[in-house]
């Protein structure tokens, strides 16, 4: 076994530990020296995000209190509306979740994209991302903190107007949204789990393009131990593309398993991995055939 099938081998394992449970985890994890950070970049993104997202629910219970606190006669339809055109448009919990999801997808695209370039070719060391992939990391880092905002904001809403059909009291309203799942550590945990999943995947991508040996990538289907697999994932096993083509999963296209192309439904939970395919005769050029082949491919994907 090579030291890439290792690395994906192991961070299938991950997968599975981490959603078991992540100390288990964390304590079964093989001597895999490529994989020690990621247990740590997990568990830093999954702190910065659960507390994220209490900030962001003592906003809204802060001003829940100050707002009936106004006028004891204001109703939840008053409320409703102030929450939509007001305190949802000063709800800064996407400015902030974007600029550290970015730091957190290039500091892990970048460590594991050493560790699989190194075991592709010892030749050809990981030195930069692309701008391709430093794009990718902006642009996805904005559109996760969005969408993470915008469920968010539905969900409240939706709790809102269950309470005035309901008729309920302030008090009620405020435990509704003490317990929405939307503010709990297990979003956090599922929002971390899958973005460090996610950047390991563009890592490969990155790797595999900027290897000069490396000609195709192959789909690995590997789901997890307390879930259905999805039968599309499934029918993927083995299918080999070339490193700049699309895999097709049920009409969707994406360069990598947990693409940010792919729907909800095939990213979330995904526990697909891939693989390099290796044409053995350029490993056998000189490091410097090699090297210049790499600096060719970069400056492409940095135009």
């Amino acid at each position: 076994m090579t030291k890439v099938e290792r690395l994906l081998a192991n961070i299938n394992l991950f997968i599975q530990k981490a959603e078991e449970n992540e100390d288990a985890f964390i304590d079964s994890l093989p001597d895999a020296p490529e994989l020690e950070e990621i247990p740590g970049l997990v568990g830093e993104f999954e702190k910065m995000t659960a507390k994220l997202l209490r900030q962001q629910r003592k906003l809204f219970l802060d001003e829940l209190k100050a707002f009936i606190a106004k006028d004891d006669e204001e109703t939840l339809g008053a409320m409703l509306n102030y929450f939509q055109n007001d305190l949802f448009a000063a709800d800064e919990f996407a400015i902030l979740f974007g600029a550290e999801a970015a730091v957190f997808l290039k500091n892990t695209t970048e460590s594991l994209s050493k560790i699989i370039m190194a075991s592709i070719d010892k030749d050809v060391a990981f030195n930069v991302l692309s701008k391709r992939t430093t794009d990718w990391i902006e642009s996805w880092s904005e559109e996760l903190a969005e969408i993470m905002k915008l469920n968010t904001h539905k969900a409240i809403e939706t709790q809102l107007i269950e309470a005035i059909s309901a008729g309920e009291s302030i008090a009620q309203v405020e435990l509704r949204l003490k317990d929405m799942p939307e503010f709990d550590r297990k979003r956090a945990r599922a929002t971390a789990r899958t973005e460090v999943l996610t950047a390991s995947s563009r890592a490969n991508f990155e790797s595999f393009s900027q290897s000069p040996a490396v000609v195709g990538k192959k789909w690995k289907h590997s789901g997890f131990a307390k879930t259905s697999p999805r039968m599309a994932h499934v029918a993927m096993d083995g299918v080999v593309v070339g490193v700049d083509e699309y895999f097709d999963i049920d009409g969707e296209e994406g360069l990598y398993p947990r693409d940010t192309s792919f729907s909800a439904q095939n990213r979330i939970n995904c526990g697909c991995v891939m693989g390099p395919v290796v044409d053995e005769k350029i490993i056998g050029l000189s490091q410097e055939e090699k090297e210049a082949i790499r600096q060719e491919v970069l400056e492409e994907l940095n135009s």
